[in-house]
């Protein structure tokens, strides 16, 4: 596969926008698709993916920025669900960096349970680039109390 797709876990990789070309390729090892650009960044129809049979979560986050604890919390069930569905997810923004790499890092906290500090390290061993922003951090921070509290 010459996309870039980091894997995290056995059935959850990130990475940038996929070019339309590779969609073909991908959706022969990926069945299920989260991505974090807006409506604007996208240089193709979401139904490019559905009409390939992957199963799409469009939650769109503003470049350089973090979505609320909520809208991450709803993108972790759906990953979650999908992965207990026994199927492999991708998760994608422009750069494969930001939002991204704050998803797979919270992936790892919310499924693993690991702690903030380890799972970005895992995450950033990987894509050294993951998680960009203060905001992004933050959110992280946050997600690690409400899993505590859990």
């Amino acid at each position: 596969m010459r996309y870039p797709a980091t894997f995290i876990d056995k059935n959850v990789a990130f990475g940038p926008l996929p070019p339309k070309e590779s969609l073909n390729e991908l959706s022969q090892v990926f069945n299920s698709v989260v991505v974090l650009v807006e409506d604007f960044e996208l240089p193709y129809s979401l139904d490019e993916w559905e009409k390939r049979g992957v199963e799409v979560f469009h939650s769109p986050i503003p470049d350089f920025s973090a979505p609320s604890l909520e809208e991450l919390l709803s993108v972790l069930q759906w990953i979650e669900a999908k992965v207990l569905e026994g199927k492999k997810v991708l998760i994608h923004c422009i750069g494969g960096c930001g939002r991204s790499g704050t998803v797979a890092v919270a992936w790892l906290m919310y499924s693993k349970r690991l702690p903030l500090r380890e799972a970005l390290y895992r995450v950033r061993r990987l894509r050294p680039c993951a998680v960009e922003t203060e905001s992004q951090i933050e959110l992280l921070q946050e997600l690690e109390r409400a899993i505590k509290t859990r």
